[in-house]
């Protein structure tokens, strides 16, 4: 019965002992995780998604940050992610990511007070730029996608279909967001702000229907789909609406003196 106790007091005490460890939930400024930095990781990452050919998500968008606890010793494990709906959303980007992490070898730990420390790090993994990228990421090219029509012309159409459904004398706020697809067309559009939920939908109906295509972003010249996201914004000015007030008064005042 004592053996028990004090083997019940022994176990205690090392998970106490543990759960007193020192853990940072971010490395200090300026320090690497990484031996060589971060463009040393991006290219081992690199080199391990061809050596070991895999394969791109079927949404280039798809991605995953994976949090790294890393400790003094510089073993490694992952951080619980509590977020299942997240990891389903990405679950090509998240099951890529566990096939790349076991074959990279020189994390480095953090340090505090002169000492090594266990510290939390996060990497996001993004199948499709590391699959599709250079042997030296530093020499990845991405171009942002251009409206063809220039990109005033396209503010010129937004601006002429929102202030159909702005008053003078109020002040709107919205954020309008949408996906360039590969093929420079424009998709799934969200409306947020200062709008009734019909008049958003008549708004992304309107839009839905511009004219005029995209030349789609760019990643090592291959077309990839883009969200763009265009805020709205009008404050109404009571000085300005006062003088035109006033002007149109005294035009009518003048015109009404001359008949």
């Amino acid at each position: 019965m004592i053996k028990k106790i004090l083997l019940l007091i022994a176990f205690f005490t090392v998970k106490l002992i543990f759960a007193q460890k020192e853990v940072l939930d971010q490395y200090p400024r300026g320090q690497d995780f990484y031996a060589g930095g971060f463009n040393q990781l991006n290219k081992e990452m690199v080199k391990i998604v061809k050596e070991q050919k895999l394969l791109p998500c079927e949404k280039s968008e798809e991605r995953y940050n994976i949090q790294i606890l890393v400790y003094e010793n510089s073993t490694i494990s992952y951080v619980k992610d509590f977020d299942t709906v997240e990891i389903q959303k990405n679950k090509c980007a998240f099951d890529f990511s566990r096939k790349i992490i076991p074959h990279l070898k020189r994390w480095m730990p953090a340090k505090g007070n002169g000492k090594f420390v266990a510290a939390i790090t996060k990497i996001e993994i993004n199948p499709f730029y590391l699959v599709n990228s250079y042997d030296d990421p530093s020499k990845n090219k991405k171009e942002n996608p251009t409206f063809k029509k220039g990109i005033e012309a396209f503010g010129l159409e937004v601006k002429s279909i929102f202030e159909k459904y702005i008053k003078k004398n109020e002040d709107k706020r919205a954020s309008v967001t949408f996906v360039v697809n590969e093929n420079g067309g424009m998709e799934d559009f969200n409306l947020e702000g200062d709008f009734s939920d019909f008049d958003k939908k008549d708004i992304i109906n309107s839009l839905s229907r511009m004219k005029g295509k995209w030349n789609p972003a760019t990643y090592n010249n291959i077309p990839i789909r883009t969200k763009i996201r265009q805020p709205i914004f009008q404050q109404f000015d009571l000085q300005t609406e006062l003088d035109e007030r006033n002007r149109i008064t005294d035009q009518k005042f003048y015109n009404n003196r001359y008949r």
